[in-house]
């Protein structure tokens, strides 16, 4: 460093925002953001969302039949989530692919905040629905970070 000063002969000042220009990022905005990528947490994530898009990759899979799916599930009403037609709307995006020549479909579930992949999976279309094993995949990952809420008592 003390070299490139004096083959430039220019002041520190100037370059140091030489070096903040070209990309180089002084320590203490590097530790700042390691803090941040620390304190992420994709439980929280997943316990906060109350939104959902589906966005399928597939020709084989329609996004209308997993939305139909989650919907008919108890827990997803009792957590009070919800889906969107409209991606922006979304807390979480559940996307959906399948693997080329396989019966094998691998989800994700993004963080739209952060578009972070908070969980995934990967089901098999033999046996059974993709949709309907999605959305058992999906329920498991939400009952590990929420508590389902307690019945109401009959009346």
């Amino acid at each position: 460093m003390r070299q490139l000063s004096r083959t430039l002969s220019c002041s520190p000042l100037l370059l140091a925002a030489c070096l903040l220009t070209c990309g180089v990022a002084p320590a203490a905005a590097i530790q700042a953001e390691q803090k941040e990528v620390a304190r992420y947490n994709s439980n929280d994530v997943l316990r906060a969302a109350q939104t959902i898009f589906i966005k399928s990759k597939s020709v084989y899979f329609k996004a209308t039949t997993l939305e139909n799916s989650l919907l008919q599930r108890d827990e997803f009403q009792d957590w009070g989530l919800s889906v969107t037609r409209t991606e922006a709307d979304a807390d979480l995006v559940i996307e959906v692919g399948r693997k080329l020549f396989t019966t094998s479909f691998v989800y994700s579930v993004i963080d739209t905040k952060t578009n972070r992949v908070i969980a995934s999976g990967r089901v098999n279309s033999i046996g059974g629905t993709v949709e309907g094993k999605i959305t058992d995949s999906f329920i498991k990952k939400m009952k590990a970070v929420r508590s389902v809420p307690p019945a109401t008592p009959a009346k």
